[in-house]
């Protein structure tokens, strides 16, 4: 039995170093924020009303991207809010969700349920939310019209809050 305690202290210790010696590239405890400062990923995804969305083409205006699928009750929860937001902020930014690892139809199904209006996309491989280092869903990223992720929230967001990240983007950013 003693042997089994001290191959398990040994074991435990030997991960404690490799941890503290070897740390990871990508520190995953920050989740998405650790993506602020960087441009956009250039992907492209099927939207579920036909066509596709190329990220990259939305240079020139400032986006509000979601990333959420329909399982998820806090994506639920807050698409009323960014289906508000972007009608109120036609013309200034552009909202854009894309689901994560579902079929199409289901999402296609989701937005008609919500009356969602602005763009959604799907992403069954989830390219994007690999890339953009999700912890969980849904993720909101704010990008400026330079394509340079300026905001990242990990979690549901009410519509004050989108509102004036939506602001802040427009305000500090657009100007560079």
């Amino acid at each position: 039995m003693i042997r089994w305690i001290v191959g398990a202290i040994v074991a435990i210790a030997l991960v404690v170093l490799i941890a503290a010696f070897f740390p990871s590239e990508i520190d995953q405890s920050r989740g998405p924020t650790q993506v602020v400062g960087m441009n956009a990923p250039e992907l492209t995804v099927p939207l579920v009303s036909g066509g596709s969305l190329r990220l990259a083409s939305l240079r020139g205006h400032d986006v509000l991207l979601n990333v959420w699928a329909s399982w998820c009750g806090p994506c639920r929860r807050e698409m009323p809010a960014l289906e508000r937001l972007a009608r109120e902020r036609t013309g200034t930014m552009v909202v854009v969700a894309v689901d994560q690892g579902e079929d199409p139809a289901i999402a296609a199904q989701f937005a008609r349920r919500f009356g969602v209006t602005f763009a959604i996309g799907s992403d069954q491989d989830q390219r994007l939310g690999t890339q953009l280092h999700l912890a969980g869903l849904p993720s909101s990223f704010f990008i400026d019209k330079h394509g340079v992720i300026r905001d990242a929230v990990d979690g549901e967001m009410d519509y004050d809050t989108m509102r004036a990240k939506a602001a802040r983007v427009e305000r500090l950013y657009d100007l560079e």
